[in-house]
C-alpha cells in the first residue's frame, strides 16, 4: 500500500461506527465517562466500567456512590467512550438510567457481570479483587440509548465545514 494511502487510513474509518463496530470497540477495557446532572444543574462527570451489549450499556457502581443520588434525582444521563489517541475513536449514549438493582451485595446477574468487567478491566486477576468485595453493596444500572453518537477518525464532521449548517 502506498504511504501516503497508509497514513491516511492510521487516521480511522473518518465515519460514524455501525452497531456492531461499537460492540466490538466496547469489548475492550474502554473505561466510560458518565455525565450525571447534580441538583444545583451543574455537571458531575465520573469514570464508570461499561459493558455494551448491542441494546443496553450496563454499569455496577458501588452503593455510596455519589452520582447515584444525582441518577435518584435526574436519571438523564450520557456515557462517553473514547480512545483519546489516533484514530480518535468515540462513543457517546445518552439517555434514560434505569436502576435494575440494589443496592445489594453482588449475586446473580449483578455477580456474572461483575466478574465479567473484573476481567476485562483488571486482567485474570480481576475477580480475585472482585471475590474479595462482592459483599459491599452495589447497583446495577442500565442505559438504554436514546441517542448513539460515534465517530472514528480524525477529519471533521461535515456540519463543521457546511456554512449553512447548524
Amino acid at each position: 500500500m502506498p504511504e501516503k494511502q497508509q497514513e491516511k487510513q492510521d487516521m480511522g474509518k473518518m465515519r460514524a461506527l455501525t452497531n456492531e463496530e461499537i460492540v466490538e470497540f466496547l469489548s475492550g477495557p474502554i473505561i466510560a465517562r458518565l455525565g450525571t446532572v447534580k441538583p444545583d444543574g451543574s455537571p458531575y462527570v465520573t469514570p464508570v466500567w461499561q459493558e455494551y451489549d448491542g441494546q443496553a450499556v450496563y454499569f455496577v457502581p458501588r452503593a455510596k456512590a455519589r452520582f447515584m443520588k444525582y441518577i435518584q434525582n435526574n436519571p438523564r444521563i450520557c456515557l462517553h467512550c473514547a480512545i483519546d489517541e489516533i484514530p480518535f475513536t468515540r462513543v457517546l449514549f445518552e439517555g434514560q438510567a434505569e436502576i435494575v438493582a440494589g443496592p445489594a451485595p453482588l449475586e446473580g446477574e449483578m455477580l456474572e457481570l461483575g466478574r465479567r468487567l473484573a476481567r476485562r478491566y483488571l486482567g485474570e486477576h480481576g475477580p480475585e479483587y472482585l471475590e474479595d468485595s462482592k459483599d459491599r453493596p452495589r447497583y446495577l444500572v442500565k442505559l438504554v440509548p436514546e441517542k448513539i453518537t460515534s465517530w472514528d477518525g480524525v477529519e471533521w464532521h461535515p456540519r463543521y465545514l457546511d456554512e449553512n449548517a447548524k
